[in-house]
């Protein structure tokens, strides 16, 4: 993904009309989406879900006998190595990416950001990056009905279908915010912790997730793809529509 900086300096009176980083000013001027871009997310939505569910059913029905045997030793060995203090710790990592965390942790942080600099690229990015991966992992959890592992298991849920992890494709979508420190600050710190802290958190909740007989390892990973490939769709619809979007405010600008 190439990340341009989303707040460069004003360009100045008599400056190069060619530059592409002029800042939109205002949310009216800076909202970048068109319906051509509302179609490529349908599109995504398609072919994505169409693949994953291509996936769940070669899991499900002709390699149930390898990495669906890999899978149920896994939740047997995670089943088996219980303790009370892991049951606890397993809870708050499943809660960085609980369907209420995410949305009210979200909505706050969102909010900040377009506050903070009165631009919709980062908005839409982080939010549209979230509930693609949400549609798609409802749409293929539905539809390949995967049974969650036959072990017992310390969540309830009202969609009882393993394939994939809703949890693990939300926390790496989470990388999102990561990529907004990218675009904001070329200082390392920052970035290597943004890094870091996304890391920690899809490690926590795949972990978690497993450990609570909630899903599969194939289940993780298939989350964690889901995850990464909405990050990567949603990042280049977005940041073409911001560019054509640039490209339209320069026109306008220098006719």
């Amino acid at each position: 993904m190439h990340l341009r900086p989303s707040s460069p300096a004003p360009r100045r009176a008599g400056g190069d009309p060619s530059r592409r980083d002029l800042p939109p000013q205002g949310l009216r001027r800076s909202w970048p989406l068109q319906w051509s871009d509302v179609g490529w997310f349908v599109l995504a939505f398609a072919v994505i879900s169409a693949i994953w569910i291509g996936l769940g059913n070669l899991i499900t029905g002709p390699l149930d006998h390898s990495i669906g045997d890999i899978d149920r030793r896994v939740a047997e060995w995670f089943a088996a190595d219980r303790t009370d203090q892991l049951d606890s710790l397993s809870y708050w990592g499943g809660m960085l990416s609980d369907t209420f965390t995410k949305i009210i942790v979200t909505a706050i942080v969102l909010a900040v950001m377009l506050w903070k600099w009165r631009s919709w690229r980062e908005v839409l990015f982080v939010a549209m990056a979230l509930i693609l991966e949400a549609c798609c992992f409802l749409f293929v959890t539905l539809v390949v009905a995967r049974p969650r592992p036959d072990v017992p298991r310390l969540d309830g849920s009202p969609v009882d279908s393993s394939f994939p992890s809703g949890h693990v494709a939300a926390a790496v979508c989470y990388g999102a915010f990561a990529v907004v420190v990218f675009l904001h600050t070329t200082k390392l710190w920052p970035r290597v912790l943004a890094v870091v802290i996304t890391v920690a958190v899809v490690c926590a909740v795949a972990w978690s997730r497993m450990y609570r007989g909630m899903h599969f390892l194939s289940d993780v990973i298939a989350g964690a793809l889901l995850g990464l490939v909405s990050l990567i769709v949603t990042w280049l619809i977005i940041d073409h529509a911001y560019q054509r979007h640039l490209d339209r405010e320069l026109s306008r600008e220098f006719g």
